[in-house]
């Protein structure tokens, strides 16, 4: 468009903006330049606005060229909002705009300069905690809008307040709430988030509890290993003691190699089974062998779980990803579960082959 300024980086950073309407004015200044090609002495105001684009907070910069008859009206709560850009000129040289909302900025310009734009950080932070609190609040709360939150907000997982607000909402009285907090505890590095997955383990909730485990793997020491191997010895849930198999083997040490082994052989179950391979294999103690003959396991979460495996020990190791692909590609071509299959596919796409 003849009277902006960068309008194909603009579309190209925003496409779909029509030029025509942006949101909230947050910041502005307002002074006298001289910009290029005649470096006439023009003034300018030059303003940032929060612009929401699929689901996120921007701040977009422009600078607009020209301004005449400027006027604000500041009194009470200022707020500049639903700015409108016209689409003709005026008299062929200028453009109107105003906030057609509340009507407390309105002038002319002769043109308007696209100046870049960022994702507007803080604001998204400050966005989220305020959606997740409101959805906190509610009777029933959308499942999908909470997922939506916590997704900006684990972004922000060293965050004390994030820390503080996850932590404050483990016991809601919505189990919705409550699952969807014990998932994403996963990224928030707080001493608490350790002793609530610990604390967690005792849950009746299978599902709960593995979201604990996967905590511990991440954030737990050596401390939490006796707890982790009483899970693997005791609980009655044999993916519950695959995920307390693969925490030992992120937090223990070689002493605890003796007992993964015992453990092993006196495992029934073949999930579990796995996932103590994999603990042995973060230990130290590879046996691929003993993964590649599981992924003709007749029971498919084996063969999933050792897809997951495989594909962590080729990204960690180069030595042996070549010889994980023509296996992996072998048992592909071979699988007739579609949620096996779909596993095989994202685990050599991951691996780029």
């Amino acid at each position: 468009m003849k009277h902006w300024r960068h309008w194909e980086e603009m579309q190209e950073a925003m496409p779909g903006f029509d030029g025509t309407y942006l949101e909230e004015m947050s910041t502005f200044s307002y002074e006298v330049l001289e910009l290029p090609p005649y470096y006439d002495k023009k003034p300018c105001l030059t303003s940032v606005f929060l612009q929401l684009m699929d689901g996120k907070m921007y701040d977009v910069s422009l600078r607009f060229i020209g301004v005449s008859s400027l006027k604000l009206d500041m009194h009470g709560d200022w707020l500049v909002g639903d700015i409108k850009i016209s689409r003709e000129p005026i008299e062929e040289i200028q453009f109107y705009v105003n906030d057609y909302e509340h009507g407390t900025m309105s002038f002319y310009c002769e043109e308007v300069e696209f100046l870049g734009v960022q994702e507007s950080v803080e604001e998204n932070l400050k966005r989220a905690l305020t959606d997740f609190r409101i959805l906190a609040g509610m009777v029933e709360p959308d499942c999908e809008e909470i997922v939506e939150a916590l997704e900006v907000l684990k972004e922000f997982g060293e965050r004390p307040v994030v820390a503080e607000l996850l932590l404050q909402h483990v016991t809601h009285e919505n189990q919705d709430i409550r699952d969807a907090v014990y998932e994403y505890l996963w990224y928030v590095d707080d001493p608490r988030t350790v002793d609530i997955a610990c604390e967690g383990l005792q849950s009746e909730d299978a599902l709960q509890r593995i979201k604990c485990l996967e905590i511990l793997g991440k954030w737990g020491d050596g401390e939490v290993v006796p707890q982790l191997l009483a899970v693997l010895e005791k609980d009655g849930d044999a993916l519950v003691r695959c995920y307390a198999a693969e925490a030992i083997g992120a937090t223990a040490n070689e002493a605890t190699v003796s007992i993964l082994q015992r453990l092993l052989l006196e495992e029934q179950d073949d999930v579990a089974k796995m996932g103590i391979v994999y603990g042995l294999e973060r230990l130290g103690h590879r046996d691929l062998d003993l993964f590649f003959e599981n992924l003709a396991n007749d029971y498919y979460i084996v063969r999933i779980r050792i897809v997951l495996y495989l594909t962590e020990i080729a990204l960690e190791d180069p030595r042996v990803l070549a010889a994980i692909v023509r296996v992996l590609k072998e048992y592909r071509d071979e699988e007739k579960t579609v949620a096996a299959r779909e596993a095989f596919d994202r685990a050599l796409e991951e691996l780029g082959k």
